[in-house]
């Protein structure tokens, strides 16, 4: 099966590239100027790990505004928003636009009680005017029960576990985000998440939730994820995910599954993204009707911290849709590959302390975060496709099999 090569390949990749970077010098915490709050505090299942002593910090507020430059040649007949993560630009944008504003609160009670709420207001263009959208993106209660290492019970809306990459953008290595994010699994969850860490490297997760992207259910089925994340040394962290349920809108008979493996490894200077999915969902094949879909996803994503101010991002990512995959909102149903290659340096204003990727107990790859990051990002997709219809148009709306984009993004946290 195409999942079994591919995490091959991945393997691979892991055991040749860590004995080349093992011994790159490390920046160190005491590189840092500021040992600032990370804004990582909204994601609930971090919280647990921070010292309370003080009273004065236990509630914290913070969050983060981007404002970008973009210009695209190609783009989508019917662009739905620039917010979004695979960046539907209608051909021909050439604008400057006020993103995104995020903020959010996290009130610590107790070793054993937290909640964390953040509103986003985002901004995308629909028929030639802008619009604004308010979105309540995380809202949850955590509670800790004594039982062993301790239990920890999310209820609530949260971010997905699951991808390597963050939503959040003061925690991506560039301005976008690759296709595995956005079509291999889920962004977000509204349901009850237990997380159990067996030992300092070890830890469980079990999720029963509404579905994908969906605050409320659109149908009569609950999705389940199960999740076992391991990191062997402290800069190789490792999860392998496991999501099934129904998915389809007023469908709760075809399930749809996906596993997904994504490892992060943190050799000196080094940051390394590496995930692998595969997914299949029942009766939805429309090159073969009655058969199920599949699809393959993979990336890899390279990021070198040169100075604490200066960092450069390479990434490559695929989605090999091989029978017309029933919900990718952006395109016509078709057998189609999508590829994209990404190259993003980037400068951090006040590098002031290092940011985590990832969720839950076990030791976390690190990555300089900054009071404000300035992205220069070039990015090239193009699609392999048979069917009478393409993702992609130019401004005389004629299809096309590809485009070129450039970004220039600043993003400020506070």
């Amino acid at each position: 099966m195409p999942i079994f090569r591919l995490i091959t390949c991945l393997l691979w990749m892991t055991l040749f590239i860590i004995p080349a970077l093992a011994g790159e010098k490390e920046i160190s915490l005491s590189d840092l100027e500021d040992k600032g709050v990370s804004l990582q505090d909204l994601n609930p299942s971090n919280v647990e790990a921070r010292s309370y002593d003080n009273p004065a910090n236990r509630t914290l507020i913070s969050g983060y505004l981007v404002t970008s430059f973009r210009n695209t040649d190609n783009g989508f007949p019917d662009a739905f928003g620039n917010e979004t993560v695979f960046g539907a630009d209608p051909a021909g944008t050439q604008e400057f636009g006020f993103n995104k504003l995020a903020f959010g609160i996290n009130k610590r009670f107790s070793e054993y009680a937290w909640i964390a709420g953040a509103l986003e207001i985002t901004t995308h263009i629909e028929g030639g005017e802008t619009q604004i959208e308010t979105e309540l993106d995380i809202g949850n209660i955590n509670l800790m029960a004594p039982i062993g290492n301790g239990l920890i019970v999310t209820l609530g809306k949260f971010n997905s576990p699951v991808s390597f990459e963050q939503e959040d953008a003061p925690f991506l290595l560039q301005a976008t985000q690759s296709l595995t994010y956005q079509f291999a699994s889920p962004v977000k969850m509204t349901g009850l998440m237990l997380t159990y860490p067996f030992s300092i490297n070890l830890e469980a997760r079990l999720i029963g939730f509404n579905g994908w992207q969906v605050d409320g259910d659109n149908n009569d089925a609950k999705s389940l994820a199960f999740q076992l994340g391991y990191a062997p040394v402290y800069w190789v962290n490792t999860k392998f995910s496991y999501i099934v349920g129904a998915e389809l809108d007023d469908n709760s008979r075809d399930l749809r599954q996906v596993f997904d493996l994504a490892a992060t490894l943190n050799p000196g200077n080094w940051l390394i993204g590496l995930e692998a999915a595969y997914g299949r969902e029942e009766n939805q094949s429309l090159v073969n009707p009655g058969d199920h879909a599949e699809w393959l996803s993979g990336q890899i994503t390279l990021h070198y911290d040169f100075v604490k101010y200066f960092g450069l991002t390479g990434r490559y990512s695929f989605l090999a849709d091989f029978d017309g995959r029933a919900d990718i909102e952006a395109a016509h149903r078709q057998k189609r590959t999508m590829n994209e290659v990404t190259f993003a340096p980037v400068f951090h204003i006040s590098p002031d302390f290092l940011g985590y990727l990832g969720m839950g107990m076990i030791p976390q790859s690190q990555h300089l975060i900054s009071g404000i990051d300035v992205r220069f990002e070039y990015r090239y997709d193009w699609v392999n496709e048979t069917g009478p219809n393409t993702i992609f148009e130019d401004k005389a709306g004629n299809p096309v099999n590809n485009r070129h984009s450039f970004i220039v993004e600043l993003v400020a946290r506070f």
